[in-house]
């Protein structure tokens, strides 16, 4: 069946920027996967022609390469990119952290760790790693859709626009990623597929797109562009009058101060074959393309971009360092063994123990005497290794090392280091030399959220509770764009709108906050041991530091038991009356007086006990007896100070609610007064009708006793123009 021309067209397009992509990256393509399978293939480390010129002699690999890979993967693992939004224009702060929530959860969901952690595979072993941001429907039976974030199994199988200049893609005009599909699947898939036949002469490649056992399929994704117009109003809003907020101004006969037309455009996406429109083309929500891609070192050499990863230029190195270390295993494999010289006589009978002495721990070994050649048989040590090819294996190992910028105090091992500082300093610069790496990394996670940013309002435009996660892991719910009614003014207004205001995005990098709490513990526990006088002021953070069973709950009850002014402070700080300050001043001097007379009772009881005397005794049991007199006085006092303050504070609560009655009263007297004078002013309304209406009666009359017009005769006077002169009919008796 022909397809129709629209779509004829389309196909010619794909087909035509699908080569123009490829071809424009083949070369970078072909050495990365290259650089992939000689980082984590085995075998793939030795020249083919190299491999066959040896035939059946060994072909040993050391792979360093893997190892330092690692090393820098890992390191990205554990300080992993973190995203932060920031109100920009007409946002606010709020809004900025229910965005930040949302991202977060948008990520836990999506397990972006995991997608994170795959794109760094590619991108230290290959130079290039990739993910993608997509769109699905919430339920099977629901029309809410969720943003997610998904991997893209194959980074190499992602092409972008070769003209674009920004390294993070933000300016391409078109993305195509492919993956090959078998053909009975596809037949499977796509029933309805309208195949176009395409001349001979159109196309040269139709061994890309379809070959005995599959199918190559794309998703084409382009800008569509168009204009719109934009008006300018009298308070300075800029409206697009394409929307039905422009057509409502229009309407209404708004005039603009300014006019333009504004050059835009929707991102489209297709799936097509390389002779069928299989799908599409439909319109993404959101402005930006939903891919991500991040290299490893990216430059542009006589004007054609060029990026790799951290084995480009350590894979002469290692191939270096595996023909060494091959030769040294292979000439001590064929090297003579260790061999004892004996006369015949000296070994008669005793070949089989002689035998056997390379292998058996004896504690003796035997010999017959042979006067010709006295004395024991004589040992001689195999070949030794040329000294030349340990050399060689280890400027070769050393060369790895150089070449990637990891040395052996990267991966903790000593290297001369004299001290602990020596050896961080020497790490410190080993993460120097490969930060471009996590880095990059970092700049592809800012990217991931500024799509989210973009996405977020096109799809969660209706009201609808959703989850959002905070910095420290704890969970929360949101209803975002939800419709209230404003108590003062009874207007309908949106709470949680995230259509308002723009926000952009910067990203940290450091450990996670579980590692972070773990390392917050350790230090908070030097700073502030039990027996510190401080320890008391912070043991309720300490306990919330630690990441245990229940360690919130005795947070909250070590906060409890903290002096009134860090409760006040934790409570915000807020200034209280007077009265309440001086009830709490009288009540905290009355807990000094109990704390000072209980002082006075320990002495007492101290003194009497080392009083042996009766009469001693006795005046000790007095003084005592004094002293728990003025601890209860104290008691006493102080629990009225905390009855006196806590009256004061709900007498002024009262005040408050006496204020407010009093300001509704007053607003009522007010519409009171409003409602007499305006029936005041209704009544000299009436008046002004009355006397209206009376002199109109009296005009009417007047003009009733007038006599009417019959006709008008002109005249004229010698010298002088003419002029009319009216004529009237008698007035009726």
């Amino acid at each position: 069946m022909a397809a129709k021309k629209d779509d004829a067209k389309l196909l010619v397009k794909i087909r035509e920027r699908y080569k123009i992509m490829s071809d424009a990256d083949n070369v970078n393509r072909t050495d990365a996967l290259a650089d992939l399978k000689f980082a984590n293939e085995p075998g793939a480390q030795w020249d083919d022609n190299m491999r066959k010129e040896r035939g059946d002699r060994p072909c040993y690999e050391f792979n360093k390469c893997r190892t330092n890979g690692k090393r820098v993967i890992n390191e990205i693992r554990a300080n992993r990119p973190q995203g932060k939004v920031r109100a920009v224009e007409g946002g606010d702060k709020e809004t900025a952290d229910l965005y930040e929530g949302l991202c977060r959860n948008i990520a836990n969901i999506s397990d972006f760790d995991t997608i994170t952690d795959q794109a760094a595979e590619y991108q230290v072993d290959a130079g290039m790693g990739a993910w993608r941001v997509v769109t699905e429907y919430s339920d099977d039976s629901a029309f809410d859709q969720d943003i997610l974030i998904k991997s893209i199994k194959n980074p190499l199988c992602l092409y972008a626009d070769p003209a674009c200049q920004d390294i993070m893609k933000c300016d391409v005009e078109d993305w195509i990623p492919t993956e090959r599909m078998s053909k009975s699947a596809f037949k499977t898939k796509y029933k309805s597929a309208k195949p176009k036949n395409f001349d001979d002469s159109t196309f040269d490649d139709n061994d890309e797109w379809e070959d005995e056992q599959s199918v190559r399929i794309v998703e084409y994704w382009f800008k569509e562009p168009y204009e719109k117009e934009i008006w300018q109003l009298e308070d300075g809003t800029a409206v697009d009058m394409d929307t039905d907020e422009g057509e409502a101004i229009k309407k209404m006969g708004v005039q603009p101060v300014k006019t333009r037309k504004a050059k835009c455009h929707k991102v489209m996406m297709c799936i097509a074959s390389g002779d069928s429109v299989l799908e599409g083309p439909v319109e993404w929500a959101g402005s930006n393309f939903p891919f991500v891609m991040v290299y490893g070192e990216y430059k542009v050499i006589d004007g054609k971009p060029k990026w790799w990863g951290l084995h480009r230029f350590a894979k002469d190195a290692q191939r270096s360092y595996n023909i060494s270390r091959t030769a040294v295993d292979e000439t001590i494999a064929l090297a003579p063994k260790a061999k004892w010289w004996a006369t015949q006589k000296q070994a008669a009978g005793l070949v089989g123990q002689w035998s056997e002495a390379h292998k058996k721990n004896l504690p003796f070994m035997l010999y017959n005497h042979d006067s010709e050649e006295p004395g024991a048989p004589v040992s001689t040590p195999g070949a030794d290794v040329p000294a030349a090819l340990i050399q060689q294996a280890a400027i070769a190992a050393q060369d790895i090392r150089d070449t990637t910028g990891l040395h052996e105090a990267s991966f903790g091992e000593e290297s001369g280091e004299k001290s602990g500082v020596a050896l961080e300093r020497k790490q410190n610069q080993a993460q120097v030399v490969t930060y471009n790496f996590p880095d990059n990394m970092a700049k592809g996670v800012r990217r991931t959220w500024e799509i989210l940013i973009d996405l977020i309002p096109e799809i969660y435009d209706a009201e609808r509770e959703l989850r959002i996660i905070g910095k420290d892991g704890e969970e929360d719910y949101k209803t975002v764009n939800q419709l209230v009614q404003d108590p003062e003014t009874g207007q309908t207004i949106r709470v949680n709108d995230v259509s308002v205001g723009k926000y952009d995005v910067v990203v940290t990098t450091g450990p996670n906050f579980a590692t972070q709490r773990m390392e917050a513990a350790e230090v908070y526990s030097q700073l502030f041991p039990p027996d510190s006088p401080f320890y008391p002021l912070v043991a309720d953070l300490l306990a919330k530091s630690l990441d245990y069973p229940f360690a919130d709950e005795i947070a909250k009850r070590l906060q409890s038991a903290l002096p009134p002014p860090i409760q006040e402070m934790i409570a915000g700080g807020k200034d209280l009356p007077p009265e309440v300050v001086a009830a709490k001043a009288q009540a905290d001097q009355a807990m000094q007086v109990v704390q000072q007379q209980t002082q006075l009772v320990q002495e007492a009881a101290a003194e009497a006990d080392q009083k042996k005397a009766e009469a001693e005794k006795s005046e000790s049991n007095v003084k005592v007896a004094l002293a728990n007199l003025k601890t209860a006085e104290a008691q006493f006092e102080t629990k009225v100070a905390q009855v006196m303050a806590d009256l004061q504070q709900r007498e002024q609560a009262m005040q408050s609610q006496a204020d407010q009655v009093k300001g509704q009263q007053e607003q009522v007297d007010r519409s009171q007064n409003e409602v007499s004078e305006a029936g005041k002013a209704v009544q000299q309304i009436d008046k002004y009708v009355a006397e209206f209406m009376e002199k109109a009666s009296e005009i009417l009359a007047e003009i009733k006793s007038k006599p009417k017009l019959k006709a008008l005769r002109l005249e004229r006077s010698e010298g002088q123009p003419p002029r009319a002169v009216p004529e009237y009919e008698e007035a009726s008796a």
